[in-house]
């Protein structure tokens, strides 16, 4: 692979790390996360990491990627550089790209209404792919690790940007969950939306004629079909879709945790560290939180609410009485 192309890669992985922190309070990355979590950057030297991702940065910033640094002043990461997305730089001007750009980018320009992709697209971001499009997107993965994000495959993500450049249905296996046996899928496909480091296909169920979202990571073997006969409705927020659709499946709490410096990564960046140390978590899945607290416990501990501290330590319970 060309040095151009393993820039653009991980440029693009960055710029997906940014969009995933985006769905979280906190809103960014520090430079000891981006080292440990971004393609590429590991290994480095120090000096060799810091340049490099300030050459990253500069280059999405001189396409219009709005990219602001800062000190954090509070919480785990406090004294750390950081960076975040700068949400009132967005209104940029319209940028002209071409089919191949397209071709690598539909997914994200089409999104329309989608404020994290779609924002991203409009800002100059299609840019990106300008010195890349050409590559072959079923033989390499342009994504962080966080998350689904490091388990998308190009070959998927190829070709839901094919059925939406082409207006064509698809059709996918599905798995409720791992155990379970697939089922087959039509839709029509709208776009993808990346939420708390999950990733979901959206677009319009033609087995129950209805809007639906599928969780990427139980997607398999997408194959491209007839003409789609359901494009997406004019002024659809698709995050509003997902969100709704994931309330609807899941009981949504907010809660309230002791966590260990250093620890349980996956819970502290789900939430932010409060004045007195804890750390408060909003609006997150209750079943999620139950099994995630108890698989960091003892560096995590629920001070409230009370039926969640109940339920780990229920869940705890359970698991030992089977290992015994």
């Amino acid at each position: 692979m060309s040095d151009r192309k393993e820039d653009l890669e991980r440029q693009i992985n960055l710029t997906f790390a940014f969009l995933s922190a985006n769905s979280y309070s906190r809103k960014f990355l520090t430079q000891v996360w981006i080292r440990d979590n971004v393609g590429d950057y590991k290994g480095l030297t120090d000096t060799a990491f810091r340049k490099k991702l300030q050459r990253d940065l500069a280059y999405l910033r001189r396409v219009g990627v709005p990219i602001e640094q800062f000190m954090v002043t509070s919480g785990i990461a406090e004294g750390q550089q950081a960076y975040r997305l700068a949400q009132d730089s967005y209104k940029l001007p319209e940028v002209e790209f071409t089919p191949d750009e397209a071709a690598v980018l539909g997914m994200a320009g089409e999104m329309g209404q989608n404020q994290e992709l779609g924002a991203f697209a409009r800002s100059g971001w299609t840019k990106l792919a300008a010195g890349g499009a050409q590559r072959d997107l079923s033989t390499s993965t342009a994504l962080t690790n966080a998350g689904d994000l490091g388990s998308l495959s190009a070959k998927t993500l190829d070709a839901i940007i094919k059925a939406r450049q082409m207006g064509k249905q698809i059709t996918f296996e599905y798995r409720r969950a791992p155990k379970d046996a697939p089922s087959l899928r039509h839709m029509d496909p709208w776009g993808l939306v990346p939420e708390r480091d999950r990733i979901y296909l959206v677009g319009f169920d033609l087995d129950r004629q209805e809007p639906r979202t599928f969780r990427i990571t139980r997607v398999r073997n997408i194959n491209l079909g007839a003409d789609a006969t359901h494009p997406m409705p004019a002024g659809t927020n698709l995050q509003d879709m997902v969100r709704a659709q994931l309330r609807r499946k899941s009981v949504l709490i907010d809660a309230t945790l002791r966590i260990t410096p250093g620890r349980a990564v996956e819970l502290r960046a789900a939430g932010v560290e409060t004045p007195d140390g804890a750390w408060f978590l909003e609006d997150v899945d209750r079943d999620w939180l139950v099994r995630t607290a108890a698989a960091h416990a003892p560096e995590a501990l629920v001070i409230e609410p009370k039926d969640v501290i109940d339920d780990v330590i229920a869940l705890l319970r359970k698991v030992e009485n089977e290992v015994v």
